[in-house]
This record gives C-alpha cells, sequence and structure tokens, in this order.
C-alpha cells in the first residue's frame, strides 16, 4: 500500500523576510538622521604617529636635506589625511531624502538624492592573491550628465556575515533597492 504526498509547508527563499531591526550595529540614529558608526581611535593614534614621524624628520640632520625634507613631508601629509579622515561622516537623512559624506576636508565632501541611485556594489579586494576584505560602494545617477555615474564607499568589511548585516540595515533605514 503506498502512502499519499503530503504537500510540505515551508517557506522558499524568495517569500521569506528578513526580521524586523530593533538595534543597528553599523549605524547611529542621531536628530532624525542616521551616522554611519566609525572607529576614530585607531585611525588618530596612527596619524599622530606619522605626524610625529615627519617631524622627527624635519629635526633630525641626514646627510640629505632634501630627502629630509621630502621623507618628512610625505610622513607629515600622510599623518594629516589620516585624522582628517577620522572625521569624516557619512550621513542618510531619510526626511530629507539623501546621503552626504562630509568632513574637513571640503573638496571631498559629497551630497546625493536618494531618486539618483542606481545600485549597491560589493567588491572583493585581494592583496598579493589573498582576500582582505569586501568594500561596499554606491553607485548614483550625476545629475548633471545622466550618462557618468559616480561612486561612494561606504564601508569596507571582512566577513561575509559582516556584509550581510551591513546590506540589511542598509536596506532598512534608506528603503532603496537596486534597479
Amino acid at each position: 500500500m503506498q502512502l499519499p504526498l503530503q504537500p510540505q509547508h515551508h517557506k522558499t527563499l524568495k517569500t521569506s523576510t528578513p526580521p524586523a531591526m530593533i538595534s543597528y550595529r553599523y549605524f547611529v540614529y542621531d536628530q532624525g538622521s542616521y551616522l554611519l558608526k566609525s572607529k576614530k581611535t585607531g585611525v588618530i593614534i596612527l596619524g599622530t604617529f606619522f605626524i610625529l614621524f615627519g617631524v622627527l624628520f624635519f629635526t633630525l640632520i641626514f646627510k640629505s636635506p632634501i630627502g629630509a625634507l621630502l621623507g618628512g613631508s610625505a610622513f607629515f601629509l600622510f599623518g594629516f589625511f589620516c585624522i582628517a579622515a577620522a572625521f569624516t561622516k557619512v550621513i542618510f537623512n531619510k526626511t530629507a531624502q539623501t546621503i552626504e559624506r562630509t568632513g574637513t576636508l571640503a573638496y571631498l565632501n559629497k551630497h546625493y538624492h536618494f531618486e539618483d541611485f542606481i545600485r549597491i556594489e560589493t567588491v572583493r579586494i585581494y592583496t598579493n592573491f589573498i582576500y582582505t576584505r569586501t568594500a561596499v560602494n554606491l553607485r548614483f545617477k550625476k545629475p548633471e550628465s545622466p550618462d557618468k555615474t559616480d561612486l561612494l564607499t561606504i564601508a569596507s568589511l571582512r566577513t561575509s556575515k559582516q556584509l550581510e548585516q551591513f546590506i540589511h540595515e542598509f536596506h532598512e533605514i534608506t528603503s532603496l533597492k537596486n534597479e
């Protein structure tokens, strides 16, 4: 005697929805908008180290003063850019429907509207054929020239679990979907 087939009750991957977010790991709510969390302490310490190393190059007497000047300037500038990067903010404003990157260096500031969003991209980065991290980029249409696009890198993560969590939180906050 053959048993009748029982229909299986399960959700397929396309119909399941991720759980609602209670707290965010990569974003913080601040005055009506969401800020991307950043770890400033390590970058500031690194920048300070390079600035001090650059000053050390300037003060030591070398056989070549031009080499001391170039080496000291390179370390000093690298330290300055590290500290400037520590104070860069990425702001997701839901009420104004904008994404902004602001920082101490005004020429690096960017401002985008949600309507110009094309897609979120992930790029795996390798160094000497060894996986190091995955960069999360947002691609936007340029309003002044519709044929061109602009890229905004917002995160750099190491594991796929971190990447999935970050993208889920991004979609939850902005409600943006890929075209």
